[in-house]
């Protein structure tokens, strides 16, 4: 974790160098990370899109199977694998990425890290939203967190099955939980939490725009040659 954190103060501070703004910095270094951790995200969206896509089969296994767990279970492996998708990769991109955004937590809380150039756009990044809201213009500060919030939804929604209903109550709370970390911690925080939903949900529109996930691609050409073989 130290590691980590150390790799991205030195990063945050090239950034600095080069636009002498904390604030700018802390955008770039969020498309940064964004950047290097592509792959991870590009694995967990197509898993994503790949289970939507594969949801009418899995309904009909299960309602084939009814109160067959084990041949639930059977049948559902053998269809991930007949087509690739790999269900570690549902939670394992998340998993490594923890690392890296708790580093980035652990950076921006650095003391007297902004006392160069503590303001942007007029915010103080020092000291949390909910202390400047007292010290200066209440909606000045509450900006950051509400674009947390409906950022922090957008993003989730993107990946959030329609039809599922065990998630639909994370959909809710997380942007919640969000607004309230934004308001008690400093607005450094706040400000990459939300650039780094913006750049997520730019990425996850793009990735999108693809009908066949990749992990899913190998099986359809297959299918393709198949059929016209025979």
């Amino acid at each position: 974790m130290n590691y980590i954190a150390n790799l991205l103060f030195g990063v945050l501070d090239a950034f600095y160098s080069y636009t002498g703004n904390y604030g700018v910095a802390i955008i770039l270094l969020s498309a940064f990370i964004m950047l290097i951790t592509f792959p991870l995200n590009r694995k967990q969206i197509e898993f994503t899109k790949a289970m939507q896509m594969l949801k009418p089969e899995t309904e009909a296994i299960k309602k084939k199977y009814k109160g067959d767990t084990q041949k639930i279970n059977e049948a559902t492996a053998a269809l991930w694998k007949e087509y690739n998708v790999n269900p570690a990769m549902g939670c394992l991109p998340m998993l490594i990425q923890l690392p890296v955004l708790f580093a980035m937590f652990s950076v921006l809380q650095t003391p007297g890290l902004f006392e160069a150039q503590p303001m942007f756009l007029g915010l103080n990044l020092t000291l949390p939203s909910a202390e400047n809201a007292i010290r200066s213009l209440p909606m000045q500060y509450w900006i950051l967190p509400l674009l947390a919030v409906v950022t922090t939804f957008l993003q989730s929604y993107q990946v959030t099955p329609k039809d599922d209903q065990s998630q639909k109550t994370m959909l809710y709370m997380m942007p919640l939980l969000m607004g309230y970390i934004t308001i008690r911690f400093p607005t450094a925080l706040a400000l990459y939490w939300v650039s780094r939903n913006v750049f997520t949900i730019l990425q996850q529109t793009w990735m999108s725009s693809f009908s066949t996930p990749k992990m899913m691609a190998g099986r359809a050409n297959s299918s393709d040659d198949g059929g016209k073989n025979s």
